[in-house]
């Protein structure tokens, strides 16, 4: 005769048990008799067939089994929760705050679509929207600040939950043209060439001073800015140049008015990636903001979404 698996409500009071590491005290915290607990845990056992605790006169402690026991129950417990949560989502609008951070660029060019959407499809859903460089980014992901950011990468991404939506080449650009006039311009020539970088650590300077050191040059830093608004008052006025997307000076509306030559030898593509935060399971909100945003991002790079 089979064994019926155990239910969730025996692997909760194991678990507090475990927590606890005492029946009695596990009696007291979730409003039970004593010989009730003691029950479930011999029933529990008897049904796994296997002993869970040793008992000392101090109270319980779990046995090697117990130990992998553990975290199955847990994962098991956590994965019904979640469950319940997310029919009991799907049975309703979404609701709540969703915090997306956004690169300088998307925040002029996506946010305006991204409120319009949000408040059209979901009037339940607050959006709150933060702006900065993609090291905070990553720090606001981490420690759940927000749910969902856009983040800038100079190789391609290789860990899940990063999922890119856009690559474009960068360009040295500026005024007056640089160089011969020709289309491309090898990594080396920019060694001559007077630079505005943002300051370490942001992941453009990081690869541009990586790659230098491979090809055996210097770049030729002239000034470190941040800003990308700062960046382009910049090259306005003085004989500087940047590195940018071709997308981004495209987005800019300056591939009209510098001249732009698209680096090689070695190609530098700049990855636009969307990550959501691991920090806590992503609501239903969370996840329509999410839907929207990609399919504005992808848009905005000319990809047609159906």
């Amino acid at each position: 005769m089979t064994s019926s698996s155990p239910d969730l409500d025996s692997l909760r009071l194991f678990l507090k048990v475990a927590e606890l590491g005492s029946i009695s005290q596990t009696a007291l915290a979730v409003g039970l008799s004593q010989p009730s607990v003691s029950r479930s845990l011999r029933a529990l056992e008897e049904n796994l067939q296997t002993s869970l605790f040793h008992r000392t006169g101090r109270g319980v402690q779990l046995t090697e089994v117990g130990e992998q026991a553990l975290a199955r129950a847990r994962a098991l417990v956590d994965g019904a929760d979640q469950f319940a949560d997310d029919i009991r989502d799907q049975a309703r609008a979404p609701t709540g705050v969703v915090t997306v951070a956004l690169l300088t660029a998307y925040m002029r060019d996506v946010a305006p679509d991204l409120f319009e959407e949000v408040r059209r499809r979901f009037p339940g859903v607050v959006l709150r929207l933060l702006e900065s460089f993609s090291v905070q980014h990553e720090d606001w992901l981490a420690s759940g600040r927000v749910d969902i950011a856009l983040v800038t990468r100079y190789r391609k991404p290789s860990r899940d939950g990063q999922e890119v939506l856009a690559v474009s080449d960068m360009v040295v650009v500026g005024n007056p043209a640089i160089g011969s006039g020709e289309e491309l311009m090898p990594f080396r020539e920019l060694a001559s060439v007077p630079l505005v970088l943002p300051a370490a650590p942001n992941g453009l300077r990081v690869r541009m001073e990586d790659v230098a050191r491979r090809v055996g040059i210097r770049l030729n830093v002239v000034l470190e800015a941040d800003s990308i608004e700062a960046q382009r008052a910049l090259i306005s006025r003085e004989r500087c140049y940047l590195l940018w997307s071709q997308h981004s000076v495209r987005q800019a509306g300056i591939d009209h008015l510098f001249a732009s030559r698209r680096i090689v030898e070695p190609r530098l593509p700049r990855y636009v990636v969307m990550q959501t935060t691991t920090h806590h399971p992503l609501s239903r909100a969370s996840r329509e903001v999410a839907r929207i945003l990609r399919r504005l991002v992808l848009a905005a790079h000319g990809q047609v979404v159906v």
